[in-house]
């Protein structure tokens, strides 16, 4: 079996799960599309056009198996770099591996300049997008017209209204903590269990790829629920941090990472005062038999819903590691850990970081 055939079968065997036959046949087409645009690029442009194949066939990989969009180039890296421990293992050398995710990372950054294979899979993706709907406008752009002058074709007329991506994150529904608490109290209080048959369990776990994200969430998914709350109030954030980090925010070393790079991390000792949709880590408040052996000291994490003197009231999912949602009462005075508040004007920027490198990388695009 051929490095091809191996990542069509992967591929095919995500795609074959849409349950849309619409989107099932519009999936298809575009990996094929972009796989065949990136391999002809590729062959033009003097690199290896079967790495170019197979960056084409995996670049949307997240959003295929999720059905989740938005920062599905960084998820599908995050996704791919376990594939190539698992589905694909073997398959790849290391410097293959390193260039496809690095493709399929800043396959959506189209505003700015990266490596020869991540070029090669943006304007792949922007062609096969032309070619598949010339009237699609959203995928004309300067860049678009390069690869048209590139390949002797007709080229396009930039729409005089055309939003710029400064524009779009303008325009991007923003974060609100307030709203954070009001979803995490809704679905904390309808004691969500981690079980495979409930709906509301499957959406708080929709955004980890792998096959065994059930298993290995069982009895730990607690970030998982914030995470998922702070999705649905408007929080931009992939699974997983810049690309030289380890951990998913499925994870609460995740969230306490961040929030400490980000100067969001706050303790009350230091006159921090939480409030509602503030973030709670917690400080060893799991009995040891209800935690693996070896688990770090920041053990579990909620949404606090209020403050009084003493107490806390806390949104949290898989409470006390017994695998159910629940609305809790507890002491400010012990176990608690420290508290994060995000800013409601929060932007992710690890995507401007090169995935190669983790150096900052922003050289602007230009004909």
């Amino acid at each position: 079996m051929t490095k091809k055939d191996a990542v069509q079968d992967y591929l095919e065997a995500v795609l074959l799960q849409i349950d849309s036959k619409e989107e099932r046949f519009y999936s298809f087409q575009h990996a094929y599309g972009v796989a065949q645009c990136a391999s002809l690029l590729a062959v033009k442009r003097g690199i290896d056009s079967d790495t170019a194949y197979v960056c084409g066939l995996l670049h949307d990989i997240y959003s295929f198996k999720t059905g989740y969009t938005p920062f599905h180039a960084i998820n599908g890296a995050e996704m791919i770099r376990v594939a190539f421990k698992n589905e694909l293992r073997d398959i790849f050398t290391e410097e293959e591996q390193k260039l496809i995710k690095s493709a399929v990372f800043h396959h959506s950054d189209k505003e700015h300049l990266h490596d020869e294979y991540d070029e090669v899979l943006k304007d792949s993706d922007l062609l096969q997008h032309w070619l598949s709907d010339k009237e699609k406008e959203n995928c004309i752009c300067e860049r678009l017209l390069k690869v048209q002058a590139e390949l002797g074709l007709p080229i396009s007329e930039i729409p005089a209204n055309k939003i710029t991506a400064e524009e779009r994150i303008a325009k991007s529904i923003r974060y609100n903590r307030a709203q954070m608490a009001d979803i995490a109290e809704e679905l904390a209080d309808r004691k969500i269990e981690g079980i495979r048959t409930d709906s509301d369990y499957k959406k708080i776990i929709r955004y980890y790829p792998e096959q065994t994200a059930f298993d290995e969430l069982k009895n730990g998914w607690c970030a998982a629920f914030v995470y998922h709350c702070a999705i649905l109030a408007g929080l931009k954030l992939p699974i997983r941090q810049e690309p030289l980090y380890i951990t998913r925010f499925a994870g609460v070393r995740a969230w306490y990472e961040w929030g400490e790079k980000c100067g969001f991390c706050f303790k009350e000792e230091n006159g921090f005062k939480p409030e509602r949709g503030d973030i709670v880590i917690y400080d060893n408040i799991i009995p040891e038999e209800n935690k693996p052996p070896l688990t770090p000291w920041h053990d579990h994490i909620g949404i606090v819903l209020s403050a009084e003197e003493d107490s806390l009231l806390v949104a949290e999912g898989n409470v006390d590691n017994k695998n159910v949602s629940g609305i809790v009462k507890r002491s400010k005075y012990k176990n608690i850990g420290c508290y994060l508040r995000i800013p409601e004007d929060y932007r992710y920027d690890g995507w401007k970081y090169d995935y190669k490198t983790g150096e900052l990388r922003q050289s602007p695009f230009s004909i």
